[in-house]
């Protein structure tokens, strides 16, 4: 008898300052999708497992369908800008081989399948993109409103069981907190983390704050083909927050400064960081600057909030935990994390360089074209100074 399937979890690789290309990310998704969809043709034997695909990504701006008009020559040159990167806590505690400290980085522009309008992905992000046959036979069937509540409540359920965030879903789009509401009640350690059955259970907020109190935590896009997904959902664990008035709006180093994201003026984005020491602020009556200042390397570091350091860092742990959640939401295994089943980094690395290989040699992404040929190359010094700086990775 066969055994049941599990979620494939890929998680792509980041050492500071190397950061996934959203290039090859895409390559990854395309790759993963292609293989359900031959299924679908008759043209594989067996069908793939549900995959999930998750890595923090080198800074870009990607634009909407909803974004018709041209972006003016000036506005391009402000999006694309170099922006100013600092290394994370867990990274540098982690150990990476390439810490050195800030380094200058100019965001891409990219045209997304997603709707919505501008929208950043970069350092200090999780994203994550469940490719999977919303009818597939070996999991749960979805309708596509029903998919992206699914996406909705896994995020707010991993918020929740990891960092005690009371996330909610409003009449905008993607997974948002009450700005420094809700005081930080325990700091699970990862290894306590199957303790807690699923679904986790979360506490929204009775009733919601008002729009102006609201904060974004995490963004949403779906794309479909034949009913298999693409796309999915990007948690800020680490980026820079952004509220109306804030003070933190210098454009060199806080992305959102340069844009209204997703087209929603008045609102704030924060992360989970600084959230956690929001609520640190709040029960130690020191302001959040100087808890930013006198905890950034220990009480965000790993052991403050129980992760490890290891590969993958903060958002390592966030994508396994909220691989968990979506493992049991699709009804896949017997409890949290059983439905899992984790690539090794070296089999995702050696993908990924296949992938660029066959793209290189006029394969799927090209690399005929200048463009084609210089996003190869960023792909290739990617993985470079990803081989480079995690040994255990070649």
């Amino acid at each position: 008898m066969a055994a049941p399937p599990r979620l494939r979890h890929l998680h792509l690789p980041s050492i500071h300052p190397h950061y996934v290309p959203y290039s090859l990310a895409s390559r990854v998704q395309e790759h993963v999708r292609r293989q359900h969809l031959d299924f679908k043709d008759g043209s594989a034997a067996s069908p793939p497992p549900p995959t999930l695909i998750s890595f923090t990504p080198s800074p870009i701006y990607t634009l909407g369908r909803r974004q018709t008009t041209p972006l003016a020559a000036p506005e391009v040159a402000r999006l694309t800008a170099p922006l100013q990167i600092p290394i994370s806590p867990s990274q540098k505690n982690g150990g990476s081989k390439n810490a050195s400290g800030v380094v200058s980085i100019r965001p891409q522009l990219l045209h997304s399948p997603r709707g919505g309008l501008t929208t950043y992905h970069g350092p200090g992000q999780v994203v994550l993109w469940p490719v999977l046959d919303l009818k597939s036979a070996h999991h749960r069937h979805f309708t596509v409103k029903c998919y992206a509540r699914l996406l909705e409540t896994t995020t707010i359920a991993t918020l929740h069981r990891l960092f005690s965030l009371a996330a909610f879903t409003t009449e905008d789009p993607g997974v948002w907190v009450a700005r420094s509401q809700f005081p930080l009640q325990q700091h699970p350690a990862q290894k306590h983390l199957d303790r807690i059955p699923y679904p986790a259970p979360p506490l929204p907020p009775s009733p919601l704050p008002e729009p102006e109190h609201r904060a974004k935590i995490a963004a949403l896009g779906v794309h479909l083909r034949r009913h298999v997904t693409a796309l999915g959902t990007a948690i800020n664990v680490a980026t820079p927050p952004s509220a109306v008035g804030d003070h933190n709006n210098d454009e060199a180093t806080n992305p959102w400064a340069r844009i209204v994201a997703c087209g929603l003026a008045g609102r704030g984005v924060t992360s989970v960081t600084r959230e956690v020491l929001s609520s640190v602020a709040a029960a130690t009556g020191v302001g959040v600057e100087e808890v930013d200042e006198r905890l950034a390397f220990s009480a965000c570091s790993p052991a403050f909030l129980g992760w490890d350091g290891g590969e993958g860092g903060r958002e390592g742990l966030v994508a396994g935990a909220w691989a968990g959640e979506l493992a049991g939401g699709l009804g896949l295994g017997g409890g949290y994390g059983d439905g899992v089943e984790v690539v090794e980094a070296v089999e995702v690395v050696r993908l990924m360089e296949g992938l660029v290989g066959a793209a290189a040699g006029g394969g799927s992404g090209g690399g005929g074209g200048g463009e084609g040929r210089e996003v190869v190359e960023e792909e290739r010094g990617y993985l470079e100074g990803v081989k480079v700086g995690g040994a255990d990775w070649r």
